[in-house]
């Protein structure tokens, strides 16, 4: 089995930096004196072929001696050699080997270039067939070569003030390029500080401004995770406070039972409402835990709202039965609005609960769902006794319970409603001047 791609490991980022500039401007640096170098270099051999061929003017190919010239000519030593076409010599140097393909010379006198040996050495040559002065008829060979290293000596041709200015200015870009990478390294280490810092004034920020919506951006989620810490600090300090105490009564009412002080038929009712009590706050902080959850996944759909109230009716039926309610389920079957079917779920079956428990037996409530002007309405109705003035800034705070119940489930119910864009309120039904029971309306301002 192959391994999984793994892709390469980050390095520093000053490191790639400065390999990747630095890299780019000095094998730029290299490219332009390899041209240089190459463009000396067919001088070079350009020059030396021109040298060959200006001497063959210059030797008499009847006594085989170069004219006005002393043994060899500097600056770089100049071989001569004059032989017959059977490639004997008549004169010139003696080491200086004969042409090998004097098949190929052009009778036009036309000199052919290559390169051959003289002892150890090699070397350029030159050869061309001249006319015998002595005997016309008769054909020699004149050869002329220098040394190959004269046509690869090309410091003396390099423009070396040139290439010295190249290499300055190499080396003066380089430290441009390493200073602004330290800059650079410098911008994001004080970015990075201005990010731990507690209170940050984007304004007042003096790094680069690429930076500043990023660092503007990370700073504003250290700053929501911060107050999400914070508010799951304060939630788990008071759950830990509101089901210490039913666990309390709990213990209370087990030690009066073990020792008698209190008859069983009057004790037990009273565990069984405190564990119904400590059950409710359980389920309550579970539907937080999974709102949290749902809430991340960010995933809003059309729901249909008959569909969802419904499931919520048949999971509450029970409780319906047990006090007697009238119970109404109307509007728009078709009706659908953003959100979550499990979110709406949860939200619709806190409203009905709550409004089962706050209905009187043999009360009236119901699930209104109507649309009107490009909002969406889904509306939970009891005949309860309505909310208390005093309680209502408190109504959806957690732990901020009426009587019976145990403080979460509306502050649930709003923090569903947020996260599906929708509002919730709750207000007394008024009749005739006389409280007649409670509405829980979810809107949605825009249709779906």
């Amino acid at each position: 089995m192959r391994p999984p791609f793994r892709s390469p490991r980050a390095t520093s980022l000053r490191r790639f930096l400065l390999l990747w500039l630095l890299g780019g401007l000095w094998l730029l640096t290299a490219c332009i004196v390899l041209i240089h170098l190459v463009a000396a270099l067919v001088t070079l051999a350009r020059e030396q072929d021109a040298r060959l061929a200006a001497k063959l003017g210059q030797i008499d190919a009847a006594s085989g001696e170069m004219q006005g010239v002393q043994g060899p000519l500097p600056p770089v030593p100049l071989f001569y050699r004059l032989g017959s076409v059977d490639g004997s010599r008549i004169a010139g140097d003696p080491q200086l080997e004969a042409f090998p393909w004097m098949s190929t010379l052009p009778e036009s006198g036309e000199p052919r270039f290559y390169v051959s040996q003289r002892g150890n050495v090699s070397v350029r040559a030159l050869a061309a067939l001249r006319k015998d002065a002595r005997d016309p008829v008769r054909k020699v060979v004149i050869q002329f070569a220098e040394p190959m290293h004269a046509r690869f000596d090309v410091w003396h041709e390099l423009p070396l003030r040139l290439l010295g200015w190249i290499g300055a200015a190499a080396v003066g870009m380089s430290l441009v390029v390493i200073s602004g990478v330290v800059l650079t390294s410098r911008w994001l280490e004080r970015a990075r500080q201005a990010l731990d810092a507690p209170q940050l004034d984007v304004e007042l920020y003096d790094g680069p401004s690429e930076l500043r919506p990023a660092m503007a951006r990370m700073h504003e989620l250290h700053l929501r995770q911060r107050e999400w810490v914070e508010e799951q600090r304060r939630f788990l300090a008071d759950a830990s406070h509101q089901l210490r105490t039913p666990m309390s009564v709990l213990r209370t009412q087990l030690q009066s039972a073990i020792a008698g002080d209190v008859p069983a038929t009057e004790v037990l009712p009273q565990m069984l409402h405190t564990v119904d009590r400590a059950t409710d706050m359980a389920n309550q902080l579970l539907s937080l835990s999974k709102l949290e959850q749902i809430k991340r996944a960010g995933r809003l759909q059309t729901v249909l709202l008959h569909a969802v109230a419904v499931d919520a009716v048949m999971e509450l039926a029970p409780l319906i039965a047990a006090k007697r309610l009238d119970f109404a389920l109307e509007g728009d079957d078709a009706l659908g609005a953003t959100g979550d079917p499990l979110m709406l779920g949860e939200l619709l079956r806190n409203l009905l609960a709550n409004a089962i428990h706050h209905t009187p037996d043999g009360g009236r409530l119901g699930i209104l769902m109507r649309a009107y002007a490009g909002t969406v309405e889904l509306v939970v109705w009891d005949g309860g006794p309505g909310v208390d003035d005093a309680l209502r800034p408190r109504l959806f705070q957690a732990f901020s319970a009426t009587k019976g119940g145990v403080g979460l489930g509306l502050s649930i119910c709003r923090q569903i409603a947020d996260a599906m864009g929708a509002s919730m309120e709750i207000h007394n039904r008024v009749d005739g001047g006389r409280v007649i029971g409670v509405d829980a309306v979810v809107r949605w301002s825009q249709g779906p």
